[in-house]
């Protein structure tokens, strides 16, 4: 793997770790398995520096804590994709949590609770990426000085968020179309992004995705200057090289 793959992983790994002014761990955290065959998966980011997360397998955690997506990662026992957790947890921060907080508090979670071990890796994959189209980028930087929110919302006439990064944007746009994508722009910083479209799914397509796909990629495109272009890309990935399911214990 190249040094500037590994480098770009490992700033990944501890991103928020660089906030000074954030906390590296949770206050207090419960990790407590799930048995309730009800299918309900939900997270919520609340007011108090609060995170709960209900029905959670470790993989949906790892995607969480690391900002990756479920084909990044790979390894690990076969229960990781099946068993679910319920996880409760405050932080010692006002207000609710950014992804870049959460990142660095939610991996010593699982390293502590899952006694979980990862390394960075790589692999080349068709895919899409993220770059510049004809006429340059159209997205906004966010203000200087103010407080990223880093928040994204995706709904099925359209997408907006607020004090996110590139990489994050291909991440999860593309993971809404089941698409694969990096980010190839070359812009740094976080962005304030909005784009709308319209679309009509015909129930008797074989594929109804398709026209959504076609409808999200035109209007990122014409309004945001950015365009996901089809080539063979390089992927980064966690191995997973240890886990153990956590205990349920709290402290």
């Amino acid at each position: 793997m190249r040094n500037s793959s590994r480098l770009a992983l490992t700033s990944l790994l501890v991103g928020a770790a660089a906030l000074a002014q954030t906390p590296q761990t949770f206050e207090v955290a419960s990790v407590k398995p799930n048995t309730l065959d009800d299918r309900i998966v939900t997270v919520n980011i609340g007011p108090g520096g609060r995170f709960a997360a209900r029905g959670y397998t470790l993989v949906l955690l790892i995607q969480r804590a690391y900002g990756v997506m479920d084909w990044n990662v790979t390894g690990g026992p076969g229960w990781i994709r099946t068993d679910r957790f319920d996880v409760t947890a405050k932080a010692s921060i006002p207000g609710n949590l950014t992804e870049r907080q959460l990142r660095p508090m939610l991996q010593a979670l699982l390293a502590n609770r899952f006694k979980l071990k990862v390394h960075p890796s790589s692999e080349e994959m068709p895919g899409y990426g993220l770059v510049a189209a004809k006429g340059g980028p159209k997205v906004k930087p966010s203000a200087d000085g103010e407080e990223h929110s880093d928040t994204f919302r995706y709904m099925s006439t359209g997408l907006s968020g607020q004090g996110i990064s590139m990489a994050d944007f291909a991440r999860y746009v593309a993971g809404k179309l089941g698409l694969v994508a990096v980010d190839e722009t070359g812009l740094s910083g976080f962005y304030d992004v909005k784009a709308d479209w319209k679309v009509e799914i015909d129930p008797a397509d074989p594929d109804p995705r398709a026209a959504m796909r076609t409808a999200v990629l035109a209007a990122v495109q014409d309004q945001l200057g950015l365009k996901f272009a089809a080539k063979k890309i390089t992927i980064r990935t966690l191995v997973i090289d240890h886990a153990e399911k956590a205990s349920g214990l709290e402290n």
